[in-house]
C-alpha cells in the first residue's frame, strides 16, 4: 500500500490513539467509534487489507493477542463473552475488532451490536484501556 491508513498514522504517532498493548507485530487500540463500551481492535503494524493475505504466523499472532485481550475484557467489563470480527473494508488495514458483550440475552445477532456506534471520549477510552491493561 502506498498511502498510509488511519491505523498506520495512529501507530506512527501522527494521530493520537489510546493503546492497550504494543509488540513487534501489532498494537491493540481502543476503538474511537465503538458499538459497545470497551471495544478494542488488534491491528498488525504492517497494513494488509485482507486477512487471508496475512503471513500465517502474523495471523496466528493476531488471534493469540485477541484471545488475551478478550479474556482481559471479560474480566474488565464483566461480560458474558467478548465477540470478534476481522475487518479490512472501511479501513483497508486488517483489524480484529473485540466487542465485550454484557447482556447476552438481549443480543440475537452480531448485527444487533454492530448496528450503531458512538464517538467515545478520550477519557472513556483511556479509562477502558486502563481496565483492560489491569486485567492482562
Amino acid at each position: 500500500m502506498s498511502e498510509k491508513t488511519i491505523f498506520s498514522k495512529i501507530i506512527d504517532g501522527e494521530i493520537p490513539g489510546v493503546f492497550v498493548h504494543q509488540d513487534e507485530h501489532c498494537v491493540v487500540l481502543m476503538d474511537a467509534f465503538p458499538s459497545v463500551p470497551g471495544q478494542s481492535m488488534v491491528i498488525p503494524l504492517t497494513p494488509v487489507s485482507y486477512f487471508a493475505n496475512l503471513d500465517p504466523d502474523l495471523a496466528a499472532h493476531l488471534i493469540q493477542v485477541a484471545q488475551r485481550v478478550a479474556r482481559a475484557s471479560d474480566t474488565a467489563f464483566n461480560t458474558s463473552r467478548t465477540c470478534l470480527v476481522i475487518e479490512g473494508y472501511q479501513v483497508p488495514h486488517v483489524h480484529v475488532i473485540l466487542y465485550p458483550i454484557t447482556q447476552e440475552s438481549s443480543i440475537t445477532a452480531l448485527n444487533d451490536v454492530r448496528g450503531s456506534t458512538y464517538e467515545a471520549t478520550l477519557e472513556e477510552r483511556e479509562a477502558n484501556a486502563s481496565k483492560i491493561k489491569a486485567a492482562l
